[in-house]
Protein backbone atom coordinates (compact mmCIF):
# COMPACT_ATOMS: atom_id res chain seq x y z
CA UNK A 1 0.00 0.00 0.00
CA UNK A 2 1.24 3.15 -0.91
CA UNK A 3 1.44 6.44 1.15
CA UNK A 4 -0.95 8.31 -0.99
CA UNK A 5 -3.48 5.04 -0.29
CA UNK A 6 -2.71 4.45 3.20
CA UNK A 7 -3.30 8.44 4.15
CA UNK A 8 -6.78 7.47 1.76
CA UNK A 9 -7.38 4.76 4.14
CA UNK A 10 -6.88 7.05 7.03
CA UNK A 11 -9.26 9.91 5.63
CA UNK A 12 -11.97 7.37 5.69
CA UNK A 13 -11.76 5.96 8.66
CA UNK A 14 -12.07 9.17 10.35
CA UNK A 15 -15.01 10.14 8.04
CA UNK A 16 -16.75 7.36 10.24
CA UNK A 17 -19.41 9.06 12.24
CA UNK A 18 -18.98 6.17 14.65
CA UNK A 19 -15.95 6.18 15.21
CA UNK A 20 -15.99 10.21 15.55
CA UNK A 21 -18.60 9.91 18.24
CA UNK A 22 -16.21 6.68 19.81
CA UNK A 23 -13.15 9.93 19.79
CA UNK A 24 -15.10 12.23 21.10
CA UNK A 25 -16.16 10.28 24.46
CA UNK A 26 -12.89 9.81 25.50
CA UNK A 27 -12.71 13.57 25.75
CA UNK A 28 -15.58 13.70 27.86
CA UNK A 29 -14.21 10.19 29.86
CA UNK A 30 -11.05 12.12 30.11
CA UNK A 31 -13.37 15.32 31.48
CA UNK A 32 -15.06 13.24 33.85
CA UNK A 33 -11.64 11.86 35.25
CA UNK A 34 -10.56 15.40 35.58
CA UNK A 35 -13.40 16.02 37.42
CA UNK A 36 -13.58 13.52 40.11
CA UNK A 37 -10.09 14.06 41.14
CA UNK A 38 -10.90 17.34 41.16
CA UNK A 39 -14.02 17.09 43.43
CA UNK A 40 -11.87 14.63 45.86
CA UNK A 41 -8.81 17.33 45.65
CA UNK A 42 -11.59 19.68 47.37
CA UNK A 43 -12.67 16.59 49.66
CA UNK A 44 -9.17 16.24 51.17
CA UNK A 45 -8.61 20.13 51.58
CA UNK A 46 -11.93 19.82 53.96
CA UNK A 47 -10.54 17.25 55.97
CA UNK A 48 -12.61 14.07 54.34
CA UNK A 49 -10.98 11.70 53.26
CA UNK A 50 -10.18 9.98 49.72
CA UNK A 51 -6.61 10.17 47.08
CA UNK A 52 -6.77 12.62 44.34
CA UNK A 53 -5.36 10.73 41.83
CA UNK A 54 -6.59 8.86 38.27
CA UNK A 55 -5.58 5.16 39.77
CA UNK A 56 -7.55 5.96 42.86
CA UNK A 57 -10.78 6.80 40.95
CA UNK A 58 -10.39 3.93 38.53
CA UNK A 59 -10.15 1.59 41.82
CA UNK A 60 -13.75 3.52 43.13
CA UNK A 61 -15.25 3.12 39.78
CA UNK A 62 -13.98 -0.72 39.87
CA UNK A 63 -15.75 -1.46 43.30
CA UNK A 64 -19.38 -0.28 42.14
CA UNK A 65 -21.47 -2.70 40.63
CA UNK A 66 -21.47 -3.27 37.05
CA UNK A 67 -18.07 -1.02 37.22
CA UNK A 68 -16.28 -3.01 35.47
CA UNK A 69 -18.69 -2.30 32.26
CA UNK A 70 -17.48 1.55 32.98
CA UNK A 71 -14.33 0.92 32.93
CA UNK A 72 -14.32 -1.43 29.56
CA UNK A 73 -16.68 1.54 28.12
CA UNK A 74 -13.81 4.11 29.17
CA UNK A 75 -10.93 1.62 27.60
CA UNK A 76 -12.89 1.90 24.11
CA UNK A 77 -13.21 5.84 24.15
CA UNK A 78 -9.98 6.06 25.40
CA UNK A 79 -8.65 3.69 23.07
CA UNK A 80 -10.26 4.83 19.70
CA UNK A 81 -9.00 8.85 20.80
CA UNK A 82 -5.69 7.00 20.86
CA UNK A 83 -5.69 5.92 17.23
CA UNK A 84 -7.33 9.05 16.09
CA UNK A 85 -4.14 11.22 17.50
CA UNK A 86 -1.95 8.33 16.23
CA UNK A 87 -3.26 8.81 12.76
CA UNK A 88 -2.90 12.40 13.19
CA UNK A 89 0.85 11.81 14.01
CA UNK A 90 1.13 9.55 11.34
CA UNK A 91 -1.04 11.60 8.17
CA UNK A 92 -1.85 14.62 9.73
CA UNK A 93 -1.44 18.34 9.12
CA UNK A 94 0.30 17.31 5.92
CA UNK A 95 -1.11 20.62 4.06
CA UNK A 96 0.52 23.18 6.87
CA UNK A 97 3.77 25.11 6.78
CA UNK A 98 6.99 23.27 8.31
CA UNK A 99 6.39 24.77 11.64
CA UNK A 100 2.84 24.59 12.26
CA UNK A 101 3.31 21.08 11.09
CA UNK A 102 6.46 20.17 13.95
CA UNK A 103 4.14 21.70 16.80
CA UNK A 104 0.56 19.86 15.87
CA UNK A 105 2.58 16.98 15.30
CA UNK A 106 4.23 17.44 18.68
CA UNK A 107 1.21 17.86 20.05
CA UNK A 108 -0.53 14.74 18.63
CA UNK A 109 1.99 12.60 19.86
CA UNK A 110 1.88 13.70 23.68
CA UNK A 111 -1.91 13.10 23.02
CA UNK A 112 -1.77 10.09 22.01
CA UNK A 113 0.50 9.28 25.08
CA UNK A 114 -1.80 10.11 27.31
CA UNK A 115 -4.61 8.22 25.50
CA UNK A 116 -2.74 5.57 25.16
CA UNK A 117 -1.75 5.54 29.03
CA UNK A 118 -4.83 5.95 29.88
CA UNK A 119 -6.61 3.04 27.64
CA UNK A 120 -3.81 0.59 29.55
CA UNK A 121 -4.96 2.06 33.14
CA UNK A 122 -8.82 1.40 32.25
CA UNK A 123 -8.05 -2.23 31.05
CA UNK A 124 -5.70 -2.71 33.89
CA UNK A 125 -8.10 -2.11 36.63
CA UNK A 126 -11.29 -3.27 34.76
CA UNK A 127 -9.27 -6.55 34.54
CA UNK A 128 -8.65 -6.29 38.60
CA UNK A 129 -6.24 -4.02 39.16
CA UNK A 130 -5.68 -1.64 42.40
CA UNK A 131 -4.51 1.51 43.60
CA UNK A 132 -2.66 -0.07 45.86
CA UNK A 133 -0.53 -2.68 43.16
CA UNK A 134 -0.28 0.46 41.11
CA UNK A 135 1.87 2.55 43.36
CA UNK A 136 3.82 -0.12 44.37
CA UNK A 137 4.65 -1.28 40.84
CA UNK A 138 5.61 2.64 40.41
CA UNK A 139 7.72 2.93 43.67
CA UNK A 140 9.29 -0.72 42.80
CA UNK A 141 10.54 0.46 38.80
CA UNK A 142 11.75 3.99 40.54
CA UNK A 143 13.57 2.30 43.09
CA UNK A 144 15.28 -0.06 40.37
CA UNK A 145 16.39 3.21 38.14
CA UNK A 146 17.86 4.70 41.49
CA UNK A 147 20.27 2.06 42.07
CA UNK A 148 22.52 3.26 39.01
CA UNK A 149 23.70 6.81 37.76
CA UNK A 150 22.60 5.99 34.68
CA UNK A 151 18.97 4.89 36.18
CA UNK A 152 19.04 8.54 38.47
CA UNK A 153 19.47 10.47 35.11
CA UNK A 154 16.91 8.64 32.92
CA UNK A 155 14.75 9.16 36.08
CA UNK A 156 15.55 13.02 36.09
CA UNK A 157 15.36 13.36 32.32
CA UNK A 158 11.56 11.87 32.50
CA UNK A 159 11.19 14.60 34.98
CA UNK A 160 12.08 17.06 32.72
CA UNK A 161 9.73 15.81 30.35
CA UNK A 162 6.55 15.78 32.13
CA UNK A 163 8.05 19.18 33.28
CA UNK A 164 7.78 20.33 29.69
CA UNK A 165 4.35 19.03 29.42
CA UNK A 166 3.31 20.97 31.77
CA UNK A 167 5.03 24.34 30.43
CA UNK A 168 3.03 23.58 27.40
CA UNK A 169 -0.51 23.06 28.90
CA UNK A 170 0.32 27.12 30.68
CA UNK A 171 1.76 28.26 27.85
CA UNK A 172 -1.64 27.14 25.69
CA UNK A 173 -4.21 28.22 28.19
CA UNK A 174 -2.43 31.80 28.78
CA UNK A 175 -1.81 32.10 25.18
CA UNK A 176 -5.92 31.09 24.89
CA UNK A 177 -3.83 28.27 22.28
CA UNK A 178 -7.25 25.96 23.52
CA UNK A 179 -9.71 28.15 21.38
CA UNK A 180 -7.89 26.57 18.02
CA UNK A 181 -9.16 23.16 18.94
CA UNK A 182 -12.66 24.27 19.22
CA UNK A 183 -15.18 24.67 15.67
CA UNK A 184 -16.67 27.77 17.62
CA UNK A 185 -16.00 30.40 20.35
CA UNK A 186 -19.09 32.45 20.03
CA UNK A 187 -22.09 32.04 21.86
CA UNK A 188 -22.42 31.37 25.41
CA UNK A 189 -21.44 27.19 24.81
CA UNK A 190 -18.01 28.14 23.09
CA UNK A 191 -17.48 31.07 25.37
CA UNK A 192 -18.08 29.26 28.50
CA UNK A 193 -15.26 26.47 27.25
CA UNK A 194 -12.91 29.54 26.33
CA UNK A 195 -13.18 31.01 29.96
CA UNK A 196 -13.09 26.85 31.23
CA UNK A 197 -9.58 25.74 28.93
CA UNK A 198 -8.42 29.55 30.67
CA UNK A 199 -8.39 27.94 33.84
CA UNK A 200 -7.94 24.87 33.45
CA UNK A 201 -5.00 24.60 30.76
CA UNK A 202 -2.24 26.50 33.33
CA UNK A 203 -3.36 24.73 36.84
CA UNK A 204 -2.92 21.26 34.81
CA UNK A 205 0.31 22.41 33.42
CA UNK A 206 1.20 24.03 37.04
CA UNK A 207 0.24 20.46 38.47
CA UNK A 208 2.36 18.57 36.22
CA UNK A 209 5.08 20.77 36.25
CA UNK A 210 4.86 19.83 40.15
CA UNK A 211 4.78 16.03 39.05
CA UNK A 212 7.69 16.35 37.09
CA UNK A 213 10.04 18.66 39.36
CA UNK A 214 9.38 15.54 42.13
CA UNK A 215 10.27 12.81 39.39
CA UNK A 216 14.09 14.77 39.09
CA UNK A 217 14.41 15.46 43.12
CA UNK A 218 12.97 11.62 43.64
CA UNK A 219 15.92 10.56 41.69
CA UNK A 220 18.75 12.35 43.52
CA UNK A 221 16.92 12.41 46.82
CA UNK A 222 16.22 8.57 46.53
CA UNK A 223 12.92 8.90 47.53
CA UNK A 224 10.43 7.07 45.34
CA UNK A 225 7.68 8.09 46.77
CA UNK A 226 8.41 11.27 45.50
CA UNK A 227 8.02 10.12 41.77
CA UNK A 228 4.44 8.55 41.63
CA UNK A 229 2.95 11.31 39.71
CA UNK A 230 -0.01 13.48 40.41
CA UNK A 231 -0.92 11.65 43.76
CA UNK A 232 2.45 12.51 45.14
CA UNK A 233 2.05 16.24 44.12
CA UNK A 234 -1.32 16.53 46.14
CA UNK A 235 0.27 14.38 49.31
CA UNK A 236 2.97 17.35 49.14
CA UNK A 237 0.52 20.08 48.80
CA UNK A 238 -1.00 18.25 51.84
CA UNK A 239 2.05 18.96 53.90
CA UNK A 240 2.75 22.45 53.09
CA UNK A 241 1.77 25.15 55.77
CA UNK A 242 -1.00 26.60 53.23
CA UNK A 243 -1.90 22.67 52.19
CA UNK A 244 -6.23 23.34 52.12
CA UNK A 245 -5.62 26.23 50.12
CA UNK A 246 -3.62 24.92 47.30
CA UNK A 247 -5.51 21.74 47.28
CA UNK A 248 -8.73 23.59 46.69
CA UNK A 249 -7.06 25.90 43.96
CA UNK A 250 -5.82 22.86 42.20
CA UNK A 251 -9.21 21.06 42.76
CA UNK A 252 -11.23 23.73 41.30
CA UNK A 253 -8.41 24.02 38.11
CA UNK A 254 -9.32 20.44 37.69
CA UNK A 255 -12.50 20.77 37.55
CA UNK A 256 -12.07 23.74 35.08
CA UNK A 257 -10.10 21.42 32.87
CA UNK A 258 -12.48 18.41 32.54
CA UNK A 259 -15.38 20.64 32.27
CA UNK A 260 -13.03 22.04 29.36
CA UNK A 261 -12.80 18.79 27.98
CA UNK A 262 -16.32 17.94 27.67
CA UNK A 263 -16.91 21.20 26.15
CA UNK A 264 -14.46 20.05 24.09
CA UNK A 265 -16.11 16.24 23.00
CA UNK A 266 -18.98 18.77 22.11
CA UNK A 267 -17.86 21.01 20.26
CA UNK A 268 -13.71 20.68 19.44
CA UNK A 269 -12.32 20.09 16.26
CA UNK A 270 -10.95 16.33 14.69
CA UNK A 271 -8.66 17.25 12.20
CA UNK A 272 -8.44 14.81 9.24
CA UNK A 273 -6.67 16.78 6.32
CA UNK A 274 -4.95 13.87 4.83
Amino acid sequence: MSESEAAAAANAATNSTTFEVVARAGFAMNGVLHVLIGVISIRVATGHGGKPTEASVMTEVADLPEGFLVLWAAFLTFAALAVWQTLEVVFGHRYRSTHNRVIQKGSSIGLTVIYIALAVATATFALGGSDSRSRAKKSHLSLELMQTLQGRLMLAAVGAVIFGFGVFFIVKGIRRGHRKNLKTTDGGFGTTAVILGAIGYPAKGAIVCFAGALVAYSAFAFDPSKAEGVGAVFQTMRQQQFGPALLTAAGCGLISYGLYLGCRAKIGTMANDY
